[in-house]
């Protein structure tokens, strides 16, 4: 299995990026036998159509990089040292961050309800296997092609597409529960002008936007964001309830609605920001 999908238009003709690295969904046989959890539990982990919710953005002339494989598999928005001790054997070297100590490693340890993924420990040999096999080709795709796009348009955005279930929105808000949520690392991953470009837009479209709360942006969004450089990265958090139905793990009827607005508000940010 090929760890990605790249779609690409006929040609590409704006800097704008946008990366779905967590909504893979190709469950291998080998994966799934190492544990007890049903698929449906393991896919609790997936941005469930964020790939199909954005994959139109190919029309506007932009690139955008998939993950095949699923977030319970390897995630993608990891440190590759962020290895689980508690999971895998024989880790001498590893990043001891909250992430990991969760359960939340790049290899996962649990899925999103905190339900343990396998059954017995895995080797460091397995480990080693997936991250050559999966991770590192992602990340080296990813970064090729901004080093293209940077080598073209002397400028690049990488928006980094993520859901969110609804269990993360602050139910102190029910009167305007927030529905997108910007991460630009409290503004170092990107210039100002940009990430409230984008936010404008979204607004426009109707949406209720945060900035940087309760998601700042992850690994992808600090590791290739060099504002200096003119590489701008922003995570884009948006409510998975609005298109899906979380428990079936469906989409729901507002699916099309949904798409149709964000893309509008897309293709006015490429237009604004783009050239």
């Amino acid at each position: 299995m090929k760890p990605y999908k790249l779609l690409s238009p006929s040609n590409q003709s704006n800097c704008v990026l946008f990366n779905s690295p967590h909504s893979g969904s190709a469950y291998t046989e080998n994966f799934i036998n190492l544990t007890d959890l049903s698929l449906q539990t393991l896919r609790s982990s997936e941005d469930l159509f964020v790939d199909q919710l954005f994959s139109p953005v190919v029309d506007f002339g932009s690139l955008m990089l998939v993950a095949t494989f699923p977030r319970s598999f390897i995630d993608l928005n990891r440190d590759c040292e962020e290895l689980d001790p508690l999971l895998i054997e024989d880790v001498l070297i590893y990043k001891d961050t909250l992430k990991v100590s969760a359960g939340l490693g790049v290899i996962p340890r649990v899925v999103a309800d905190q339900k343990q993924i396998y059954k017995h420990r895995l080797s460091i040999d397995i480990a080693t296997d997936r991250l050559q096999k999966f991770y590192f080709p992602y990340h080296e795709k990813l970064k090729t092609l901004i080093e293209k796009t940077q080598d073209v348009f002397k400028k690049v955005i990488l928006l980094d597409c993520h859901s969110m279930p609804q269990s993360s929105v602050n139910h102190a808000r029910k009167k305007d529960p927030i529905e997108v949520v910007l991460g630009d690392c409290f503004g170092r991953s990107c210039e100002h002008e940009i990430v409230m470009g984008l936010k404008y837009f979204l607004v426009e479209a109707g949406f209720r936007v945060s900035l940087n709360k309760p998601f700042s942006g992850g690994f992808i969004t600090k590791n290739y964001a060099s504002p200096v450089e003119n590489i701008h990265v922003v995570q884009i958090e948006i409510l998975r309830s609005l298109y899906s139905d979380e428990k079936e793990q469906t989409k729901n009827s507002d699916f099309l609605l949904i798409q149709n607005r964000l893309l509008n508000a897309i293709k006015k940010f490429i237009k604004s920001f783009a050239d």
